[in-house]
């Protein structure tokens, strides 16, 4: 990938710990990382959010599965994937 294209993307990527307060906050761990609790540091809403932060510098075909199905949670009601991070 051309370096600088690389270096954009990174500035302009939005951090989750840019968007949530969520430190020392750890509700539970599963197998592909931790799960927070959180809640959003502009204040648009008082709602609690769960935060997945997956481990590793890869992604397994079974993690990207996980995420899919969090997606198509929203449409029932349980949980909305709002967006994803990777550390």
């Amino acid at each position: 990938m051309d370096y600088d294209f690389k270096t954009k993307l990174a500035a302009e990527r939005e951090r989750v710990e840019d968007l949530f307060e969520y430190e020392g906050c750890k509700v539970g761990r599963g197998t592909y990382g931790h799960v927070y609790k959180a809640k959003r540091k502009d204040g648009k809403d008082e709602k609690e959010y769960a935060l997945k932060q997956i481990e590793g510098t890869g992604i397994s075909m079974s993690a990207c599965r996980e995420i899919a199905v969090s997606y198509s949670f929203r449409y029932r009601g349980h949980y909305e994937l709002m967006l994803y991070s990777q550390t």
